[in-house]
């Protein structure tokens, strides 16, 4: 009896994944796409933690060229490149310039040579880089601190909608009916029963409703709260998680003259990126360490993080004078790194898969990049348990189901597209409309006509 636990006749899913990040949905959609019977969990709204907290990028990682992790360049730019065919609506190949100085951590010859090995690693697929004298550099972008400048290096990457990636890959496993999605679901217990069948009790965030579902094998893709979860549910676990918090600066798209997008080398070694993105520029990101203690869920920026990211643009834009008064809003995630030495800049951003008892795997680490490959090195796992042949080509197919807005300040916000949303892509609160269905970071990005639309919204309904 297939699907059916013969004893109290409940549904048994092959598979249940926990966390409903870019990773658990990359996980979902794959065993989706090989018509497996699989529920994804999340305890917030799906993609809204870790995995809408990136530099909205799709990227190799030039900084890992440094650190000679030449694979791991080479794997995420392959994975950068697929998704830029798959999903172009949500993302796009952009040039990013790099400014030297008399005293860059990289001058302008080491430079060239890194990003013609990034090119090269890319297998030419990146457009290839160009480098520039500064005179031109000055003409692009004229505010830049002139002083000791010696010229830039300008490469190509990915530009993404983080959150909506991960909700896209959802929505295209929910295509098939075997396939079944739940936000706010916080999972409170796991056990085995005498049938060996794994029964995860859930607790509903907003209605307190408490839940049991049944599964063959369960995954976590819970990304940094994973040792806090294990530990939680009194699973056998050793911390593996070196958490690392990074926060980013949406500014107002006047705060600085510029019109392309930049890596900036800070002198503490960090690069930070300034990214003009529709009616606002991103500033980010930082790299601070987290208290032991420290909650995550929900994590904004501090004021001494804040400050940090307004002196490193002061700094190559001196007479630009960004105070916090050209903050539209700030955000902020914790990366979740693998243990793997003592300093957080040099850890590498490869995955681990551990499998803390019989049909139970965690993974951790990875880059937002790869999370693709993450979910296919672990879904290889499960369909061996399952007895399931992997197509590894299934995945390299276009999404079927696209975002009902895929750009906020491309298509108009009306009352008609928001009740399509309101019916179709798994809103539940007013935050999962506004930051992750219409893409916008905060209320204060948009215009009076469509604050108007959104403050008309009855939300009751939803949380139900």
């Amino acid at each position: 009896m297939h699907g059916k636990d013969l004893e109290n006749n409940q549904h048994i899913y092959d598979s249940i994944i926990i966390g409903g990040g870019i990773v658990g949905a990359g996980l979902f959609r794959e065993q989706a796409l090989h018509n497996l019977d699989v529920l994804i969990l999340d305890q917030a709204d799906f993609n809204s933690q870790t995995s809408q907290g990136s530099s909205k990028m799709l990227h190799g990682g030039i900084r890992y060229l440094e650190q000679l992790d030449f694979f791991l360049v080479f794997e995420a730019l392959k994975e950068k490149n697929i998704w830029l065919k798959l999903t172009p609506h949500i993302a796009k190949e952009m040039p990013l310039y790099l400014p030297v100085y008399k005293h860059s951590k990289w001058p302008k010859f080491a430079l060239k040579m890194g990003l013609l090995l990034y090119d090269i690693l890319s297998l030419f697929q990146n457009t290839p880089h160009k480098m520039f004298s500064k005179i031109k550099t000055l003409e692009i972008f004229p505010s830049l601190k002139s002083k000791d400048l010696k010229g830039s290096g300008m490469y190509y990457d990915g530009v993404v909608d983080d959150a909506k990636l991960g909700l896209e890959c959802i929505y295209d496993a929910l295509t098939s009916t075997r396939a079944k999605a739940l936000n706010y679901k916080k999972v409170v217990n796991v056990h085995k029963n005498d049938q060996k069948i794994f029964e995860v009790q859930t607790l509903d965030t907003l209605t307190s409703k408490r839940e049991t579902f049944y599964a063959k094998v369960i995954q976590f893709a819970t990304g940094p709260f994973t040792d806090k979860i294990m530990k939680d549910l009194n699973i056998s676990w050793d911390p593996v998680l070196l958490p690392s918090k990074g926060s980013h600066l949406w500014l107002k798209k006047d705060a600085l003259n510029i019109k392309n997008s930049m890596v900036l080398q800070t002198k503490d070694g960090r690069i930070i990126f300034v990214i003009p993105s529709r009616e606002s520029i991103l500033v980010g990101t930082t790299e601070v360490s987290l208290k032991e203690d420290e909650e995550l869920l929900n994590i904004k920026p501090s004021k001494e993080e804040i400050q940090y990211l307004l002196d490193c643009v002061n700094e190559y834009f001196p007479s630009e004078n960004v105070t916090h008064e050209d903050i539209l809003s700030s955000f902020a995630a914790v990366r979740p790194l693998v243990k793997d030495g003592t300093s957080r800049g040099k850890t590498s951003r490869k995955h681990k898969i551990f499998s803390p008892m019989e049909n139970m795997y965690v993974i951790v680490g990875g880059k937002y990049t790869t999370f693709r490959k993450m979910a296919e090195d672990l879904n290889k796992k499960v369909f061996k348990k399952l007895n399931i042949r992997h197509d590894k080509s299934l995945t390299l197919r276009p999404l079927q189901k696209k975002s009902v807005i895929t750009s906020a300040f491309e298509t108009q916000i009306n009352k008609e597209n928001i009740e399509e949303i309101m019916k179709n892509e798994l809103v539940r609160t007013k935050e999962d409309l506004l930051v992750r269905r219409l893409s916008v970071p905060s209320e204060n990005h948009l215009d009076p006509e469509a604050k108007s639309q959104l403050t008309k919204i009855d939300m009751k309904d939803q949380c139900e």
